[in-house]
C-alpha cells in the first residue's frame, strides 16, 4: 500500500471520528443547533429601550421578526438600516408583521447610542441573555421569523438584504 493511500485512510478515519464526536456532543446537549423551523418559538420577554416591556406571546395573531444584534457588531450595524426600512414598510397595510430588534448586549446606553446613530425607530428589546439562549444564538446578526401561530417559520443566520428579509416576511404573512 502506498503512502498516498495510507494518508487518505487516516484522513477518512479522522473525519469519521470528528462526525461521531459532534453527534456525541449534541446528544449531551453541549453542541446546540438553532431553534428548528416548525418548532414552537420560545416565549421571550424583556424591557424595551423605549416603552415598557416586550413579550413574544403577547404578539400571537401576527408574524414577529426577531433580529438579534449588538451595538459593537459591524455586520449588525451595517444590516440594521435596511431592517429599519423594512420595519417602516411593514407599518402600512396590508402588512401585519412586526420587527423587534433584540440587543444581545442588553446595555441601555450603548443601545440608545446605536439607535440614535442609525436612526432606528423599530422596537428594541434589551436582552439579559435569556432570549439569545432560548433561540441558541451563536452568531449575530441572526433573524428568527415567528409565524402568527407562534412557530418558527424561518431562520436567517448572518446579514440579510432588505429584499431577502421582505420575501421571508411576506411568505409568513400569507394566510
Amino acid at each position: 500500500m502506498s503512502a498516498k493511500w495510507v494518508g487518505r485512510a487516516i484522513l477518512v478515519a479522522l473525519g469519521v471520528l470528528f462526525a461521531l464526536r459532534i453527534v456525541q456532543l449534541r446528544g449531551q446537549g453541549l453542541l446546540h443547533v438553532a431553534t428548528p423551523r416548525g418548532s414552537l418559538a420560545p416565549d421571550v420577554a424583556g424591557p424595551l429601550l423605549v416603552g415598557d416591556r416586550f413579550r413574544l406571546s403577547d404578539e400571537r395573531g401576527h408574524p414577529v421578526v426577531l433580529v438579534f444584534w449588538a451595538p459593537w457588531c459591524g455586520p449588525c450595524r451595517a444590516e440594521l438600516p435596511g431592517v429599519e426600512r423594512v420595519s417602516r414598510t411593514l407599518a402600512a397595510a396590508p402588512h401585519s408583521a412586526r420587527i423587534i430588534a433584540v440587543d444581545t448586549e442588553g446595555n441601555r446606553d450603548t443601545a440608545l447610542e446605536a439607535q440614535a446613530k442609525l436612526g432606528l425607530t423599530m422596537p428594541i428589546v434589551l436582552d439579559d441573555g435569556s432570549a439569545a439562549a432560548a433561540y441558541q444564538v451563536t452568531m449575530i446578526p441572526q433573524t428568527v421569523i415567528v409565524d402568527r401561530t407562534g412557530r418558527v417559520a424561518s431562520l436567517i443566520r448572518g446579514s440579510a438584504s432588505e429584499d431577502e428579509l421582505m420575501r421571508a416576511i411576506e411568505r409568513v404573512e400569507k394566510p
